[in-house]
């Protein structure tokens, strides 16, 4: 059974810039306001935080995701010490490069249609955070959730400010 809470995103201003063997640039942090857990069971097997209808249309990121750290950012060591949950990858399109029109994401097709669904429609990815979620629930009745974009591949037709674009994230357990 599942149980699901949700949240929304609220941007940051705040970026960073961390040097190894590349240069990784981070982009607008984003924060969700506070998320309780009273209505989640006492046991669960497994915890995942879904961002539901994520934009994939520009540029390439890594999306670092940290549970009761709002300070983080892209200097932030991935690690459960610091509220690190997981990461997903978005490998993006970089930009529009056809004619006019040529990526609006058409009205959703009917259930028969034969043809391929639009490259562009939003997609869900699902970061499995269960070790974050049960350290803070054992903490704090109440959770944020903190979203480090790090850019890692752009075209000069991509945001690079604003590149973590999704409806809204799910909180879902399962006993």
């Amino acid at each position: 059974m599942a149980t699901k809470a949700k949240a929304t995103a609220k941007k940051s201003t705040k970026s960073a810039t961390r040097g190894d063997d590349r240069t990784y640039r981070a982009s607008k942090v984003y924060k969700s306001k506070k998320v309780s857990l009273a209505n989640l069971p006492a046991q669960f097997s497994r915890a995942d935080l879904e961002f539901i209808r994520v934009d994939h249309s520009g540029a390439s990121y890594e999306a670092r995701v940290f549970i009761n750290n709002p300070n983080a950012d892209g200097n932030t060591p991935t690690v459960e010490a610091n509220g690190y949950a997981g990461s997903f990858s978005i490998f993006g399109h970089g930009g529009c490069f056809g004619d006019v029109g040529h990526c609006d994401v058409h009205k959703e097709q009917d259930e028969f249609d034969p043809r391929p669904s639009h490259p562009l429609l939003p997609i869900r990815k699902v970061v499995i955070a269960t070790s974050a979620i049960k350290n803070a629930a054992a903490k704090n009745p109440d959770i944020t959730v903190t979203v480090v974009p790090v850019l890692m591949g752009w075209t000069e037709k991509s945001d690079l400010e604003d590149v973590l674009k999704f409806d809204h994230i799910n909180l879902v357990t399962y006993d």
